[in-house]
């Protein structure tokens, strides 16, 4: 399937039979191998939409706009403090509009674009002045498509929008720094057409970040690319498939890796963008992710075109599934999480939610079979306060009346957590939900997008929905948090030094200054023996480690001033408890 045609037949849904009374009936939505997306009346189990499921998250606001009749948005919403006063703010595209949202569902500002956004805006602080900028991409076979970079304001910064003849800027932009400048830079992906696309990497001026990009490719760009260095010499890499002719991997030099593309006639890909972590330990990455075509399935693939042992892992249907990467317990071992749209007819239960070692083997608990596939956005975080991870999740399904449901499933085997499926108006295929306290009340919130398609019957509306989830809110226990885990979407997963075996709110790191020339004070206001202080990059690399006792609210001063300017993390650890604070080299 060609990632061009993914959502341009919404309006061909088919149109449901009245509900009787005997038989609850809803909606499964699915694509279909020609490209088109489809919807079929099911039987919902027995009392699946019972008065006794209430939801239990108040509604902090509903914010919706009329949509684009033919596409629709996917794989959710973006979180970020945009305007620098300690709380997120929502970014949203609906139709040709971009929305920065706050907490109560006010509109902070709005901004019109050429040509429709599709997915969610990748948000970064490019130039590392403290403020956020903005990077959209816009576009479709029948309309006209962009690439903005906005600053916090959502204007537009000298020099953009891009254009490329107008075409269909595809999937989300991903930000790293891929030329090894010090700087951060711009991945996105062009289709010219069905059997012609360009990766494009970009400075911030607008202008490639070298003569040998962009690199052209003979069928459209699938998925936003993924960025990392995926054969440890020191350069970053962009890992980007095609719709029809297979994986590659380029260097920064935009030079194709040996042995790719690799491309098999039964695989095809669109909208699995996939994650790169190290699975081994051997400090190469291992890309991640899955695919649909004749040879569906979840795939671990290294960065010499051989697949990992163990993979892949073959499915009886299609999946858009972008994978989940996460150490969920601490013990320096990734697992990986995906998704299938398996739905049954008749509300019979089915694997949907896989939890997989890096081997492929199933973990404890997983897969979650339940009725109502997802092929969305898997968010993992504890939103119910029960020191628990719980897994969060879109569905295929409506009810009849044209409501929505957001899952979210323990990863303990107990199953979904009370409170839930919330239930947004309209479809929530394809998206998924992020994580917050974006009213900043000190409660935990969820916010999702979704759809309402008429069919050609009506207006159709765009979504944006938050909820309170009437938990104290705590930064660390969201884990993994919408499209591709970060709003960089380069995909890059780093073992985790921010949450240690045992949480402690009230006790952190003070580093001062910060920002700094490279000298840096830390002290901790309690005593800490035989422990740990560590310097990470942000990709992970670990750049000094001491080992010390710390007495309390002990000066510890060390000069850094050869590093290069950057963010840092600063973790302490003893192995029970675990401190991170982050600092700024200027």
């Amino acid at each position: 399937m060609k990632k061009h045609v993914l959502l341009s037949c919404l309006a061909t849904f088919i149109g449901v039979t009245a509900i009787t009374a005997q038989t609850e009936i809803g909606k499964k939505a699915k694509l279909t191998e020609n490209g088109t997306i489809e919807v079929e009346d099911v039987q919902l189990p027995k009392n699946y939409n019972a008065t006794q499921n209430k939801q239990q998250a108040d509604v902090l606001f509903k914010f919706g706009r009329e949509a684009n009749p033919t596409i629709k948005n996917s794989r959710g919403t973006t979180l970020a403090d945009i305007d620098n006063d300690g709380v997120d703010e929502i970014l949203y595209g609906i139709d040709t509009t971009l929305y920065a949202l706050e907490g109560d569902g006010t509109i902070l500002w709005e901004k019109t674009v050429l040509g429709p956004i599709l997915l969610p805006p990748t948000v970064v602080d490019l130039d590392d002045d403290g403020n956020h900028e903005i990077i959209v991409n816009t576009g479709y076979p029948t309309t006209v498509g962009r690439v903005y970079l906005k600053d916090n304001n959502g204007e537009d910064l000298p020099g953009w929008p891009l254009n490329f003849d107008d075409h269909w800027m595809i999937n989300a932009p991903a930000v790293a720094d891929l030329d090894g400048n010090g700087t951060l830079d711009i991945i996105t992906g062009e289709r010219a057409g069905s059997a012609e696309g360009y990766v494009h990497a970009i400075n911030m001026d607008g202008t490639p970040i070298n003569s040998n990009w962009p690199v052209q490719v003979d069928a459209t760009p699938a998925f936003t690319p993924s960025i990392g260095d995926v054969d440890n010499d020191g350069n970053n890499d962009v890992v980007i498939a095609t719709s029809s002719t297979g994986m590659r991997i380029y260097d920064n030099q935009g030079q194709l890796f040996p042995n790719f593309p690799l491309a098999d006639p039964n695989i095809s890909y669109s909208y699995q963008s996939p994650i790169l972590a190290d699975l081994d330990g051997d400090d190469d990455l291992e890309i991640i992710g899955s695919n649909h075509g004749n040879a569906a399935g979840f795939y671990v693939l290294n960065h010499d075109a051989t697949y990992y042992p163990g993979w892949p892992i073959a499915l009886g249907g299609w999946t858009y599934s972008p994978a989940t990467v996460l150490d969920i317990d601490g013990d320096e071992t990734f697992e990986i999480f995906m998704s299938d749209r398996n739905t049954s007819n008749d509300g019979t239960p089915l694997d949907v939610v896989y939890g997989l070692t890096p081997d492929g083997e199933n973990i404890d608990n997983f897969p979650i079979s339940k009725y109502g596939g997802t092929e969305g956005v898997l968010s993992i975080a504890d939103i119910n306060n029960d020191g628990v991870l719980e897994v969060i999740f879109p569905s295929t399904l409506t009810d009849a009346e044209g409501d929505g449901y957001i899952h979210a499933y323990s990863i303990d085997g107990s199953g979904e957590i009370d409170g839930f499926p919330l239930r947004p108006r309209g479809f929530t295929f394809l998206n998924g939900a992020v994580i917050g306290d974006v009213d900043d009340d000190g409660m935990m919130d969820l916010t999702a997008n979704s759809y309402t398609q008429t069919f050609g019957q009506g207006i159709d509306s765009s979504y944006v929905t938050t909820y309170n989830l009437n938990v104290p809110y705590d930064e660390n226990k969201i884990r993994r948090n919408g499209y591709k885990g970060s709003n960089s979407r380069d995909g890059l997963v780093v073992p985790e030094i921010i949450a240690g075996v045992e949480e402690f709110s009230s006790t952190s790191i003070n580093l001062t200054p910060n920002p700094s020339n490279g000298i840096l004070n830390l002290n901790l206001s309690i005593a800490l023996e035989n422990a740990t202080i560590s310097l990470y990059t942000i990709d992970g690399k670990q750049v000094f480690s001491e080992e010390r006792s710390i007495s309390k609210n002990e000066a510890i001063q060390y000069n850094f001033k050869d590093l290069s300017s950057g963010l840092y993390l600063v973790n302490i650890s003893n192995g029970n408890k675990t401190f991170t604070a982050k600092w700024v080299k200027k």
